[in-house]
C-alpha cells in the first residue's frame, strides 16, 4: 500500500522556567507525516496497524505575522467550540522518557513475562518444511509429506499458516523455523537425530524502543534420546507442532 502524506504547520513556543530565565521565544516548524496501514482488515480491523513517520523542517521566515494569521485561521472561533491545545494526531515531542510517553508506561518497570506469553494474540505463522532432507530410510518426498501433516496440525489448533509474502503483512511477522539433524547416517547402532524449533517475531528492546530486531521468543527441542520420545524422525518433528499448539492454547483459550 502506498503511504499517504499529511503536511502540518506547527508553532512551538518556549516556556518561562523561572524568574531568571531568558524571555520565552517561539519557533515555527513544518512537519510532514507519512502513514500507511498494514495487516488484516484495514483500516479499522483489530489486526491492522498504523505506521507513522515524521520529517520536520524549521521555518526560517521573517513573516511571523503571516504565520500567526495562518494559526488563527485554523483556530475555531465559535464560542461553543473548545479549541484543543494541539491536534490529538500530532506526534508527542519530548526527548526524555519518550518510550513511556509513547506506550503509556515505562517498559523497564514491567516484570519479565513467561515465554508462552509471546504467543498471545498470534493468529498466523509462516513455516516451510518442504526442503528438509530425508533421513536414512525415508523417500525423497519426506519434506513435502511432512510439511502437509505439520500444517494440518497447526491449523487444526486454530493457527493459520501463511506463505512468506503474506506473513510480512502480519504484525510481528511470526515465523516458525525448524532444524532437523542426524549423525552417523551410515551406521546403525550409533545413529541419532535431533529436532529444534524456534518462533521468531519482531520485538522492541525495553531499554530503547526505537530498536526493533527479529528475535526468538519460543522454542522447543527433542531428540531420539529424549526420555518422552517414541516413534521415528517424522514423529519427532510433528511433536513440535503439538507443543506449539499446546502452548498457544494456554494463552489463547477458545
Amino acid at each position: 500500500m502506498n503511504p499517504v502524506g499529511r503536511l502540518v504547520l506547527i508553532g512551538l513556543a518556549g516556556v518561562m522556567l523561572s524568574a531568571t530565565s531568558a524571555p520565552a521565544g517561539e519557533r515555527f516548524w513544518i512537519l510532514l507525516e507519512r502513514f500507511e496501514h498494514a495487516g488484516e482488515n484495514c483500516p479499522d480491523g483489530v489486526g491492522c496497524t498504523l505506521r507513522r513517520e515524521f520529517t520536520s523542517r524549521l521555518l526560517q521566515s521573517a513573516n511571523s505575522a503571516g504565520l500567526y494569521r495562518l494559526f488563527g485561521i485554523l483556530t475555531p472561533h465559535a464560542p461553543s467550540v473548545v479549541a484543543p491545545s494541539g491536534n490529538p494526531l500530532a506526534p508527542r515531542i519530548c526527548d526524555a522518557g519518550q518510550d513511556a510517553i509513547t506506550v503509556g508506561f515505562d517498559p523497564l518497570d514491567l516484570p519479565e513475562s513467561v515465554k508462552t506469553e509471546s504467543l498471545r494474540g498470534v493468529r498466523a505463522v509462516y513455516t516451510d518444511l518442504r526442503q528438509l532432507a530425508a533421513p536414512p530410510g525415508f523417500s525423497a518426498g519426506f519434506g513435502e509429506d511432512l510439511h502437509k501433516k505439520f500444517v494440518e496440525r497447526l491449523e487444526s489448533g486454530g493457527i493459520k499458516v501463511l506463505d512468506k509474502n503474506a506473513i510480512t503483512q502480519v504484525p510481528g511477522q511470526p515465523r516458525l523455523n525448524l532444524y532437523f539433524s542426524f549423525t552417523d547416517p551410515e551406521g546403525i547402532c550409533e545413529y541419532e537425530y535431533s529436532v529444534f524449533a524456534s518462533l521468531t517475531q519482531e520485538v522492541l528492546l525495553a531499554r530503547n524502543m526505537r530498536i526493533k530486531i527479529t528475535a526468538g521468543v519460543w522454542s522447543f527441542s527433542t531428540s531420539s534420546t529424549a526420555r518422552d520420545h517414541s516413534g521415528n524422525e517424522r514423529d519427532a518433528i510433528l511433536r513440535v507442532a503439538d507443543a506449539f499448539v499446546r502452548d498457544h492454547r494456554s494463552v489463547n483459550p477458545k
